[in-house]
């Protein structure tokens, strides 16, 4: 919008102040980057406009500085924080806009990425088209106000000014003109959406996808993944998908980018997850992706997520075996059982109870047939509330046999650590970056991968005195091309925001 005229900065930037004080001068727009809950208070003037009438200029002081302020000056502010809350002062100086990226939004995004991979030619004639059909509809309203500026002009009978008349005959054959085209251009518009709709399905699984990422930061806050590095692991996907085989219809290519895909996001996300969190990431997966295809009943879902809840027992169903079933073991079984699909569990244990107490006391009952006939009547995903219901240190590994069956048992198995491939993933703008436990050190795999790879790596322990030695390194390493590897960084947190820049 505002092109090469912008200005970039940071709170970290040191001539922030002085780019914002040229934007306020010479009327350029500033874009502030990476905004935390609590403002800078020198931007205070700013953001108040607190301008001084001072003879005919209008002034604004900012520091020790009075500035003459330019009304062409714009100041955008952009936060990285997922939902930040800011002071009701702050909140009516400034126009607030959730940029945040919604999953319809972001399927769309990702769909003209598959379009224009698979189908160059037709992204590139619905990018025209938009191009076009803005352009004829800008220019019917330009006609619309020179007609009415003309007519406003006229003075005297409308019919003697000739001026007038040929002007609407004008307007009036380009006018149809543009319509004739609009129509046209909608009409073809219209066939190359329902062309790119093929290809939906790949948009929408990785669109899934990526917000089971986004979710994983509730879980720990270190979990955060980028949008752009997720659109080219996505990219990526698409080209490792790619077989030998010519012709692939729309359906089966969807299937071969969603297959990649999915296993691509699961090996990259296992990478930086804590290992007790991988088969929860795994779980949340293959169920967002069965929600989005209908295959996950809500009563049943929110069974297995919070279990079952009795407010008054005095109308429960009698417990038939008190002696092994505990009181909240039975409030499970009878909220399970008024979930139609489950209706009849209750009544089982009654009937059968020796059968279930077999099954309850089996060290592995998840590998186990059901009692009676309930084997063949369940899904995996009952038989995962059943599980959850008697056996609740059993999920786990319950959780593990659901995924294995309905995404495949690569993704039950985490990957080994594997640098190379860690590396080969990765590209000059992004750094590797290793979380260890204690007792844990990275170096000598490092030096073997720069061995292999017949590159020279530089090593610098962090501490005090070493940011200097540090800078120097990774500014030689930016020249010559060669590696830079720096360890015990938590012990120099504080030149962080540096090397950040």
């Amino acid at each position: 919008m505002e092109e090469s005229r912008l200005r970039v900065v940071d709170l970290k930037s040191k001539n922030m102040l002085r780019e914002i004080e040229n934007g306020i001068v010479y009327g350029l727009p500033v874009l502030l980057q990476d905004i935390l809950e609590e403002l800078d208070p020198a931007l205070e003037p700013v953001l108040a406009k607190a301008l001084i009438k001072v003879g005919n200029r209008e002034v604004l002081r900012l520091g020790d500085k009075e500035l003459d302020y330019n009304k062409d000056f714009k100041l955008y502010m952009t936060t990285k924080l997922g939902n930040p809350h800011y002071t009701p002062e702050v909140s009516t100086k400034a126009t607030i806009i959730n940029f945040a990226v919604k999953q319809k939004g972001l399927e769309a995004q990702l769909l003209g990425t598959v379009v224009q991979k698979e189908q160059p030619a037709l992204e590139r004639q619905k990018s025209d088209l938009t191009l076009r059909v803005a352009a004829g509809k800008k220019k019917l309203v330009d006609l619309e106000d020179e007609i009415l500026r003309l007519l406003s002009e006229t003075e005297g009978s409308l019919l003697e000014n000739e001026s007038l008349v040929d002007t609407l005959q004008q307007s009036k054959i380009a006018s149809d003109d543009v319509s004739r085209q609009l129509k046209e251009a909608e009409e073809t518009e219209i066939r190359i959406d329902a062309k790119r709709e093929e290809f939906r399905p790949a948009a929408t699984r990785s669109s899934v996808a990526y917000f089971v990422l986004a979710d994983m930061g509730r879980i720990d806050a270190m979990y955060q993944f980028s949008l752009d590095s997720y659109v080219d692991l996505f990219s990526q996907s698409m080209d490792e998908s790619r077989t030998g085989t010519k012709g692939v219809n729309s359906a089966d290519r969807c299937r071969q980018i969603n297959s990649a895909h999915t296993l691509s996001v699961y090996k990259y996300t296992c990478r930086g997850l804590f290992e007790r969190d991988k088969l929860l990431f795994a779980l949340q997966l293959c169920l967002r992706i069965m929600t989005g295809e209908n295959k996950i009943p809500t009563q049943e879902f929110d069974f297995f997520c919070h279990g079952g809840v009795v407010v008054d027992r005095h109308d429960q169903r009698p417990n038939p075996c008190p002696e092994w079933i505990d009181a909240g073991t039975w409030d499970n079984i009878t909220e399970l059982d008024n979930i139609p699909t489950c209706m009849g569990i209750a009544s089982a244990f009654e009937q059968g109870h020796r059968d279930w107490r077999a099954w309850f006391t089996s060290s592995k009952p998840e590998e186990m047939s059901l009692p009676g006939d309930w084997e063949n009547k369940v899904t995996e995903l009952q038989r995962m509330c059943i599980i959850r219901a008697l056996r609740l240190d059993r999920v786990l590994f319950c959780a593990t046999r659901f995924v294995s069956m309905n995404l495949g048992p690569q993704f039950a198995d985490p990957p080994p650590f594997d640098l190379k491939a860690i590396f080969a993933c990765s590209n000059y703008r992004t750094p590797l970056i290793f979380v260890l436990s204690p007792g844990v050190d990275p170096t000598a795999q490092v030096k073997s991968l720069a061995l292999g790879q017949n590159m020279a790596v530089d090593i610098c322990a962090l501490g005090q005195g070493q940011a200097s030695v540090a800078a120097k390194l990774i500014n030689l390493g930016l020249r010559n091309g060669t590696w830079v590897f720096l360890a015990n960084c938590h012990l120099m947190l504080s030149w962080m925001p540096e090397l950040e820049k």
